[in-house]
C-alpha cells in the first residue's frame, strides 16, 4: 500500500450523486488514470482485500478512476498525502459507443440497409433491396458482477459478451413490394458491392468515478482499497509415506479469479475467521441497484452464512514455487521450504510475490515440500450410549448385526512447520501408488493431528455392554426419578494384518467409571447442561500383534432417566 512516504494518510469514503451536471464529466482539463491492482489478501470465503495503486497526472484537476473491484458497503478508502487537496469523488453511469463486428450472416444483413441482395433461401431466391429494422434500445445487464466493468447482454449460455441490436425478421423491398423473411432461413446471401459493414455501433454503459481535486497534484500516489468478491484460494495437501518415519508432506493452493486481470500482484493467503458484517451489501460506489435496494441490503445485513465461513476459513497455506522431481516419482512436488508468513490479530499471512493471472483463469500453485515425523496408528472411535436426556440407548440393539465395527487406518504427523495448517483436502500416496484421502484439519505449529487414509478391513473389532445391577428410583433431579444402574462393557479387536499395529481405542462415557482392564486414561469432559452424570473419554493404547486378539472390560454406574 501506497501509505508510506505520506505525512498524513486521509481516508475518504465515497458519496455518490446520482444527479450531476454530465458537461463536467468531459471537462478539457479531465484525464483517465491508470489504476492497477498491487496487492491481494486472499480469504478462502470468495472475499479479497484489494489494494490498487495509481498516479495523479499533470495539470488536471478532475481526474477519472479506471475500473475498480465492486466494494463490500464500508470497505472502500482512498489513501492520499496531504498535499493531495481533495472536494470529492462521484460515481456516474457513463455512455460509450463501441463496434461490434457480426457474428452471422442475418446480422450481416441487417449491418447493411439500403445495400441490393441476392437472398438464397432453400425453396427461392429474392432479389432486392435490404430495409433497416428498428430493434429499439435493449436493457443491459453488468458484465462481471465482481467489478465496475461495461453492462452488456446475458447469453443463453451464461457468458457476458456485446450484443449487435438484432431482429429475427428481415425485410427486402423488391419491385413486387416487401418480403419479410425469417432471418434463420437465409441460406446464402450475393451483393454487388465491394465493401460491407462488418459492425455495428453499439452503446454501452459503466461505471465512472471521477475525483475532484481543488489543484493540479501531478506525480503524487494514491491507494485505493476495499473488501470484494470474485477471487478466493483453495489449499491441498499430498503425503508420501513412503519411509517408515518420515512423511514428505506437499502443499499446494487453486487460485480462481473471476475478478480482474493480475499482473506481478502480492498475494497473501489468510487464515482465519473474518467477521465482516456487510460482506453481501454492494458499496453505492459501484451503482449496481437502485436506492431502495441497498437500503433494502442493509436492513438485511448480518446473516452473513457464518456457518459457511467458519467451515471454510479454518487457517491457511502458502507458497513458494516448487520444483517438481525430474528423476522417478512424477508424483511428488520437489523439496522446496516454506516462506515466513506473518500473523496480525487473529489471522495468519502467507505470502505468494509476484503472482499474474488473468481474469476468467485458475492457477494451481505449487507451495511447499517438508519432512515430518509420522507414525502409522489404528483408531477405533465408540460412542457414547447415554443421550442428552440421561436415557440409555444401544447401538448395538439397532445395529446390522453384519455391519463391523469402524478401524481406521489413520496417520499421526507433527506439523514442523512455524506456521499452521489449514483445513484441506489431503491425499496419501505410497511408493508412487495413491492409498487413500481425507481431511487435514487446522494444526498449530508443533501441533499433532491425525488424518484418516482408509478403513482396516484386516484389523476386526466387537463391543458389546450389559446391565448387571440396577436400583430403583435411586434419585430425583429436576423432578425427574433416576434408577441408579451398573454397566459392564467388553471390547474385542483381533489382528488379521501380517504386521504389528498400533491401536488406538477412545470410549465415551456417561457415568462414574468404577474399573477398565487394561487400565485406561481417564479424560473427563465437560457436563451437559442439566445433566447428572459425570462426562468421560476412555483411551487406551495398545499394541497388537499379527494375528493377535485382545480383550478390554470396564466397568461403570450411571443414573439413568425413568
Amino acid at each position: 500500500m501506497l501509505f508510506f512516504k505520506f505525512h498524513t494518510c486521509l481516508v475518504l469514503a465515497l458519496i455518490i450523486l446520482a444527479n450531476f451536471n454530465s458537461a463536467r464529466l468531459f471537462a478539457q482539463d479531465e484525464l483517465n488514470l491508470k489504476t492497477e491492482i498491487k496487492k491481494l489478501s486472499l480469504f478462502k470465503n470468495g472475499i479479497g482485500f484489494v489494494v490498487s495503486e495509481a498516479v495523479l497526472p499533470e495539470n488536471s484537476k478532475t481526474v477519472k478512476l479506471g475500473q475498480l473491484p465492486v466494494p463490500s458497503f464500508g470497505t472502500f478508502w482512498v489513501g492520499y498525502p496531504e498535499e493531495v487537496k481533495v472536494q470529492s469523488l462521484i460515481t456516474s453511469i457513463q455512455e460509450v459507443e463501441k463496434k461490434i463486428p457480426a457474428q452471422n450472416l442475418p446480422q450481416l444483413l441487417q449491418l447493411n440497409p439500403g445495400k441490393k441482395v441476392i437472398i438464397h433461401t432453400s425453396d427461392k431466391d429474392i432479389e432486392g433491396v435490404i430495409l433497416a429494422n428498428s430493434p429499439g434500445d435493449q436493457e443491459q445487464s453488468v458484465q462481471n458482477p465482481y467489478y465496475m466493468s461495461v453492462r452488456t447482454i446475458l447469453d443463453p449460455y451464461g457468458r457476458y459478451v456485446p450484443q449487435i441490436p438484432s431482429n429475427d425478421i428481415l425485410r427486402i423491398q423488391t419491385d413486387q413490394g416487401i418480403i419479410l423473411l425469417n432471418a434463420s432461413s437465409v441460406i446464402r446471401a450475393e451483393f454487388n458491392e465491394r465493401e460491407l459493414i462488418n459492425f455495428s455501433t453499439a452503446k454501452e454503459k459503466y461505471p465512472s468515478i471521477r475525483m475532484e481535486l481543488e489543484e493540479s497534484s501531478g506525480g503524487e500516489e494514491i491507494s485505493i482499497s476495499c473488501l470484494a468478491r470474485g477471487i478466493t484460494w483453495s489449499p491441498g495437501y499430498l503425503i508420501d509415506l513412503s519411509d517408515p518415519r518420515t512423511a514428505k508432506f506437499s502443499a499446494h493452493a487453486v487460485i480462481i479469479n473471476e475478478l480482474a486481470d493480475l499482473n506481478n500482484v502480492q498475494i497473501q493467503l489468510v487464515t482465519g475467521f473474518p467477521n465482516i458484517k456487510f460482506a453481501d451489501v454492494v458499496s453505492p460506489v459501484a451503482k449496481s441497484q437502485s436506492l431502495a435496494e441497498f437500503l433494502n441490503s442493509l436492513t438485511n445485513a448480518g446473516g452473513q452464512r457464518q456457518n459457511q465461513y467458519m467451515v471454510t476459513q479454518q487457517a491457511l497455506l502458502s507458497n513458494v514455487a516448487g520444483q517438481f522431481d525430474s528423476e522417478g516419482r512424477s508424483l511428488l512436488p520437489g523439496y522446496s521450504t516454506a516462506s515466513d508468513g506473518m500473523t496480525a490479530e487473529d489471522f495468519f499471512f502467507y505470502p505468494v510475490n509476484n503472482f499474474s493471472l488473468k481474469n476468467n483463469e485458475t492457477a494451481w500453485v505449487p507451495l511447499f515440500t517438508a519432512e515430518m515425523p509420522y507414525k502409522h496408528i489404528y483408531t477405533w472411535k465408540i460412542k457414547d450410549f447415554i443421550d442428552q436426556e440421561d436415557r440409555y440407548y444401544s447401538q448395538l440393539q439397532t445395529q446390522n448385526a453384519e455391519q463391523a465395527e469402524e478401524i481406521w487406518h489413520s496417520c499421526r504427523v507433527v506439523n514442523t512447520l512455524n506456521m499452521p495448517l489449514t483445513t484441506a483436502a489431503t491425499e496419501f500416496i505410497t511408493n508412487g501408488e495413491f492409498t487413500g484421502q481425507d481431511v487435514c484439519y487446522y494444526t498449530p505449529s508443533k501441533g499433532e493431528t491425525t488424518i484418516r487414509i482408509n478403513k482396516a478391513l484386516n484389523v476386526l473389532a466387537e463391543q458389546s455392554e450389559v446391565e448387571i445391577e440396577r436400583k430403583r428410583d435411586a434419585s430425583v433431579f429436576h423432578g425427574y426419578r433416576y434408577d441408579l444402574v451398573k454397566v459392564r462393557g467388553e471390547l474385542k479387536i483381533r489382528n488379521k494384518l501380517d504386521k504389528n499395529i498400533n491401536l488406538e481405542i477412545t470410549k465415551e462415557l456417561t457415568g462414574e467409571v468404577l474399573e477398565s482392564s487394561p487400565k485406561s486414561e481417564d479424560i473427563k469432559t465437560a457436563k451437559g447442561l442439566k445433566q447428572v452424570n459425570e462426562k468421560h473419554l476412555l483411551k487406551w493404547e495398545i499394541v497388537l500383534a499379527e494375528g493377535e486378539e485382545k480383550n478390554i472390560s470396564y466397568q461403570y454406574k450411571v443414573y439413568i432417566r425413568n
